[in-house]
C-alpha cells in the first residue's frame, strides 16, 4: 500500500459519506411523507386496515352483547325476586288454609263426639279415610273407641291401621 492509494481511498470514502448523508435524509423524509412505497406494501397496509376495522366492529358487537346480557341478567334477577315474593305469599296462603282446615276438623270432631256413636259411625262409614283419621285423632279416646266399635269390621280395621301409622308418615 502506498500513500497515494490510502489517501485516494480516504478521499473516496469521505466523498461518499458527504453524498450519502443528504441522500439518506431525502429518502428518509420521503418515507415519512409518502404513505406507500410499493404495491406490496400498499396491499399489506390495506389488508391490515381492513382487519383493524373488522376487529373494531367485532369489539363493538361484543360490547353490545355484553350490554344486552347485563340487561337480561337484571331482568331475570327481577323476575326471580318476583317469583320468590309470590312463593312466600303462596306459602302464607297455604299455611292459612291449613289453619282453617285444622280449625274446621277440630270443630267437626267436637260435633261427632257429641253425636251418638251409632249415628257418627254411619257418617264415618262414608267419609274419606284421611278425614276420618284426622277426626278420630282429635276426638277423646273414649268417643273414638265407641265410633270405631259401631263401624263395620273392615272399615274399622282400615281406620285403625291408618290411625296407628299416622305418626310415622
Amino acid at each position: 500500500m502506498n500513500l497515494s492509494t490510502v489517501s485516494f481511498k480516504s478521499i473516496f470514502c469521505l466523498a461518499a459519506l458527504l453524498f450519502l448523508i443528504p441522500v439518506y435524509h431525502v429518502s428518509h423524509a420521503a418515507e415519512n411523507t409518502a404513505q406507500y412505497s410499493s404495491v406490496e406494501e400498499r396491499r399489506l397496509l390495506t389488508a391490515l386496515e381492513n382487519e383493524r376495522n373488522s376487529l373494531e366492529q367485532e369489539r363493538r358487537a361484543v360490547e353490545e352483547r355484553k350490554k344486552e346480557l347485563k340487561r337480561l341478567e337484571e331482568e331475570v334477577d327481577k323476575k326471580l325476586d318476583q317469583l320468590q315474593q309470590q312463593r312466600i305469599a303462596l306459602e302464607k296462603l297455604l299455611a292459612e288454609k291449613d289453619m282453617v282446615e285444622q280449625k274446621r276438623i277440630n270443630e267437626l270432631s267436637k260435633m261427632y263426639e257429641k253425636m251418638s256413636a251409632e249415628k257418627a259411625a254411619q257418617v264415618f262409614d262414608s267419609l274419606e279415610p284421611d278425614l276420618a283419621v284426622s277426626l278420630l285423632q282429635r276426638m277423646k279416646t273414649k268417643s273414638a273407641a265407641k265410633i270405631l266399635n259401631n263401624l263395620n269390621r273392615d272399615k274399622a280395621a282400615r281406620l285403625t291401621t291408618d290411625f296407628s301409622t299416622l305418626d310415622t308418615q
